[in-house]
């Protein structure tokens, strides 16, 4: 998962945060970007089932909001979503995401399989960076191991380079950087936890057929 301390987005006014404009909170916001980092390093199951839960505390108490304070009337999303995730393979995606909280995070993403293991330092994945160099946790020779992978230098604007990659496959009628089935188990895992955290039960995650 991952989040933010204090960082409800107002700075431009209240569309983020108010239901009819913003449909959902930081779950949709800022979670994800997590879920696809996580998804994307375990090869990007399809998802099955999802439990939910949602809260608001935050986003409602007008301490939030230092010179707005009615900005805590107009909010009706989420500032906090979390989530226990079943995906194809037996694999299971615990999940957190927060605009607000009393922590400076909510963890690292931790990855753990049958033959190793992954740290991914806490992150504000969303603006395409981690928190520092990760780290494997494996067995060499009948030995317990740890090997650092370093954070690689992006040169340019990260957007920009998606926005070109989009492009070139437009043009070049080559196949998108992104595939559509990874797009659509991100936001139907999204949609899962939004719903069963309003029937406060696990859902079946539906997958729309395009």
């Amino acid at each position: 998962g991952g989040g933010r301390r204090r960082g409800i987005p107002t700075p431009f006014g209240t569309t983020f945060i108010e239901k009819e404009t913003g449909g959902i909170g930081a779950l949709g916001d800022i979670g994800c970007y997590s879920l696809d980092m996580v998804l994307n390093a375990i090869g990007y199951p399809k998802p099955l089932t999802v439990t939910g839960y949602k809260s608001d505390f935050f986003g409602k108490n007008p301490k939030s909001y230092p010179g707005h304070p009615e900005y805590a009337e107009k909010f009706g999303v989420d500032d906090f979503a979390a989530a226990f995730i079943r995906l194809e393979g037996g694999v299971i995606l615990d999940f957190r995401i927060a605009w607000a909280m009393n922590l400076d995070t909510p963890g690292d993403t931790i990855l753990m399989g049958t033959e190793g293991g992954l740290r991914i330092p806490s992150t504000e994945c969303w603006n395409g960076s981690i928190g520092g160099p990760m780290t494997i946790y494996h067995e060499v020779g009948g030995a317990q191991v740890e090997t650092k992978i370093p954070v690689m230098n992006t040169n340019g604007n990260v957007f920009d380079m998606k926005i070109r990659s989009f492009l070139d496959a437009i043009k070049t009628g080559g196949t998108a950087p992104i595939p559509s089935s990874q797009i659509l188990y991100n936001q139907a895992i999204i949609d899962g936890i939004a719903k069963s955290a309003e029937l406060g039960r696990e859902v079946t995650i539906e997958i729309p057929e395009i």
